[in-house]
């Protein structure tokens, strides 16, 4: 069917005439786009952008950086405790889900700083790397 929607004829509408359309039929992915992910210098211009709004500004770009470097699902991410990371070795456990084997991960200069002064930003959080907002 090479048309781009399908006209059907509602009972309720053959007194106006009026028809009703179907949207068109969803592109798959690789119709739509050449790829499935975010370039180094795009992943760069996003912890700049994070970097500089907002209130929690280092642990959101913290985050971006920890999410693309070792490929984190957003529960794998919010899951991640202080525990799991191992700044004087420069080491984290990440524990996989579906079907993923935990995998213990080497970390940057640049990620351990980033932990670092996410430690010290936020050292009521003893567990999770993650803070919950609380509602006022």
């Amino acid at each position: 069917m090479s048309s781009a929607s399908i006209t059907i004829h509602h009972p309720q509408h053959s007194k106006t005439g009026k028809s009703i359309s179907t949207p068109p039929k969803r592109l798959s992915n690789i119709e739509r786009r050449t790829r499935e992910y975010l370039t180094p210098n795009e992943i760069d211009q996003l912890i700049s952008g994070a970097k500089k709004i907002g209130r929690h500004n280092h642990r959101d770009a913290t985050i971006i950086l920890m999410t693309y470097r070792h490929g984190l699902r957003a529960e794998e991410l919010v899951k991640l405790r202080w525990d799991q990371v191992n700044l004087t070795d420069g080491l984290i456990h990440i524990n996989r889900i579906k079907n993923g084997s935990p995998s213990i991960h080497p970390l940057r200069g640049n990620e351990i700083r980033a932990l670092r002064k996410l430690q010290r930003d936020y050292p009521e959080n003893a567990g999770y790397l993650s803070q919950k907002e609380k509602a006022l």
